[in-house]
């Protein structure tokens, strides 16, 4: 499963991931460690998700800076 946390979706997958783990763990009694291992990956899916789209604008700018 860790091949799903790379590429284009990669940040989509782990966000989606950390969610389910996040709401496993606090349904689940004594599920602190998934509780954590899901709010790790939903920040983490978060970050990257920022990061692309940082990079994917800086990408569209033009030589002047401006967006096309």
């Amino acid at each position: 499963m860790l091949f799903l946390f790379r590429g284009r979706y990669g940040p989509a997958v782990r966000a989606v991931a950390g969610a389910l783990l996040l709401g496993a763990g606090i349904a689940i009694h004594g599920g602190a460690i998934l509780a954590g291992i899901g709010a790790v990956l939903l920040v983490w899916g978060a970050v990257g998700a920022f990061g692309s789209l940082r990079t994917r604008r800086q990408a569209q700018t033009g030589a002047n800076g401006r967006m096309p």
